[in-house]
């Protein structure tokens, strides 16, 4: 298997499209505790344990999801020295859905235990620095930001919300939308954190979860504030989102988003994002979550090698193991994502 050094620049080239990179790199935005420690063949017990999964993994970065938010997308976060189950919000329960879905109307949003800007926990974000390997810098991860807000309610309350109490969905909106800008102000300050990744679900397999309307007055002012912050600290803006949302593409490269996660094939056709966008965005992913889960290692090679022929020529292309390397995935096949990427991923002179 040929080996390559670590090196941050290439996972700029790939996002920011500046030039070519002298390889295609594996880049995911979540990998399970369970497979790290499977793959390294002993737990994660702390910030250097973790540092050295992404390292021994082969990429170019470290990832690091930022706890404390209002509505985290992971209830299982990384923190030196444990693992535990985090508290969405003051002390509350560790129940995503227990704590969301509290605000029902005025009263409610009153008495919510907001989460403000001194609970954001940033101390794993700071002990990652003095870890970090020759060649590497961290991304963030934070979100979400729409999903928080009908999380927040309830879907079935924020849908009759949106037409019967708009004044309520446009004070959570701000809520979350302000703490999303607030914490990426903080993170990007960091010399050692490259790249800003936003985790955010807008749509279902084949269409937006809200309108393009919605979005546009109510998340998308929060993106571009958040994408002028990563072009003010020189950093790209990453982007997650399930689901087809090709119907706002146009406003999310307004935003400043410089890469679009996951590209679900179920949902799109990434070789067609590419011809289309290309010039624009570029793409992670590919690869679908139940062929990880369910595939066998040789179906996910030849998807590997598939994605590198067809989405890779140009640049502006990285593989990933679909929404994310969840604990359900076997061994085997991210094992075998991640050799097929360094095999074929040499595709540039």
């Amino acid at each position: 298997m040929p080996n390559y050094k670590l090196d941050f620049d290439r996972f700029l080239d790939v996002v920011t499209r500046r030039r070519l990179p002298d390889r295609v790199p594996l880049v995911d935005g979540a990998v399970d505790p369970e497979i790290m420690d499977a793959f390294l063949g002993r737990p994660v017990a702390n910030v250097r344990d973790f540092v050295e999964f992404w390292k021994t993994a082969g990429y170019d970065y470290i990832i690091l999801y930022i706890r404390g938010q209002p509505i985290p997308d992971h209830s299982v976060q990384f923190k030196i020295g444990q693992r535990h189950v985090e508290p969405l919000a003051h002390g509350a329960s560790t129940s995503t859905f227990d704590v969301a879905m509290g605000v029902k109307d005025e009263e409610g949003f009153e008495t919510y235990p907001w989460v403000g800007p001194e609970d954001i926990y940033y101390d794993d974000v700071d002990a990652v620095r003095d870890e970090l390997p020759d060649g590497m810098k961290l991304v963030v991860c934070q979100g979400p930001l729409f999903s928080g807000i009908w999380r927040m309610m309830g879907m079935e309350t924020f849908s009759t919300a949106c037409v019967e109490n708009p004044e309520l969905v446009r004070a959570i909106s701000n809520k979350i939308g302000q703490m999303c800008v607030k914490i990426a102000e903080e993170a990007l300050q960091r010399e050692w954190v490259g790249a800003y990744w936003l985790g955010d679900d807008l749509a279902y397999t084949t269409s937006l979860i809200a309108s393009p309307q919605f979005l546009r007055g109510h998340v998308f002012p929060y993106y571009k504030r958040i994408g002028e912050l990563c072009q003010q600290h020189g950093k790209p803006f990453l982007w997650h989102s399930d689901g087809n949302t090709t119907q706002v593409f146009g406003d999310i490269i307004d935003c400043g988003v410089a890469s679009v996660h996951p590209n679900e094939p179920s949902s799109v056709d990434i070789v067609e994002l590419k011809r289309q966008y290309g010039d624009r965005l570029s793409f992670i992913g590919g690869i679908d979550v139940d062929m990880m889960a369910r595939g066998t290692p040789e179906e996910i090679r030849n998807r590997v090698k598939y994605l590198i022929d067809h989405v890779a020529p140009g640049g502006g292309f990285a593989v990933s193991g679909g929404n994310s390397i969840a604990k359900y995935v076997p061994l085997e096949n991210y094992k075998a994502l991640r050799d097929a990427t360094r095999e074929f991923g040499k595709v540039y002179s």
